[in-house]
């Protein structure tokens, strides 16, 4: 097998599991946190260019320990991680930025380099323990993503999901992941 179809197929089953996530059932908590995360107030915020990123060795993937530590060492100490929504498509994704003055920035790298619709919640604290630094909301785990309509989302990576293990190619597959 060479290597860009490994790599395909690598994708394709990254893609299935992220899919089937999307497709748990509704629950009345996500319900009740959807109608919450849409009351906020949402910005459109950019990313910091790349080569500054790739000197700063964000990582993918990595947003909530990125913001941590750009907020860290930062050496005016005005930088602060600010925790909330990401709004992509149809779902809100719990993600991390940072603060600067009074600007909000991400700082995680993402092949995507369209500014992000992000709502702050300040609902959200980080604590550490046991050594990790853990978030919760309200005393309750921050869930890694809410669905903003969770059937439409639901149907959509149904059929996404059916047409990968029938054999589409993973790059034709719309949904945003």
């Amino acid at each position: 097998m060479g290597e860009a179809k490994i790599r395909r197929e690598e994708m394709r089953a990254r893609m299935i599991v992220e899919l089937e996530r999307l497709m748990a059932p509704a629950t009345p908590e996500e319900a009740a946190l959807n109608d919450e995360i849409r009351a906020l107030d949402f910005y459109e915020i950019h990313r910091v260019p790349d080569a500054q990123l790739d000197y700063m060795r964000m990582e993918p993937q990595r947003c909530h320990q990125n913001a941590g530590v750009y907020a860290k060492l930062d050496p005016s100490g005005e930088s602060r991680h600010v925790s909330g929504w990401w709004k992509r498509g149809g779902i809100f994704y719990f993600h991390s930025v940072v603060l600067a003055r009074t600007k909000l920035h991400c700082v995680t790298p993402h092949r995507d380099r369209m500014p992000l619709t992000f709502a702050p919640d300040f609902e959200i604290v980080w604590r550490e323990e046991g050594g990790f630094m853990k978030s919760d909301r309200r005393g309750c785990e921050v869930p890694y993503l809410v669905r903003d309509f969770p059937e439409k989302v639901i149907a959509e990576a149904t059929a996404a999901r059916d047409g990968l293990l029938a054999g589409t190619d993973p790059r034709a597959v719309t949904m945003a992941l």
